[in-house]
């Protein structure tokens, strides 16, 4: 039986799934026909994502 070996989360692995998180619920409110505030959730997404890029090479 073979161990996986688990890393410690990053903070632009945190910031990742914060900005995945933010586009999946505009991608849920975009199918519920709220597209003005989907259009929000969308951009922030995009945008905490292009911010994870900074900070991932920040860390290295």
């Amino acid at each position: 039986m073979t161990r996986i070996k688990m890393r410690k989360l990053r903070l632009s692995d945190y910031v990742l799934i914060i900005g995945f998180l933010l586009l999946g619920a505009g991608v849920v409110l975009n199918l519920k026909e709220m597209d003005e505030l989907a259009n929000y959730f969308l951009i922030a997404g995009a945008v905490v994502v292009i911010i994870r890029g900074f900070i991932r090479n920040h860390e290295k």
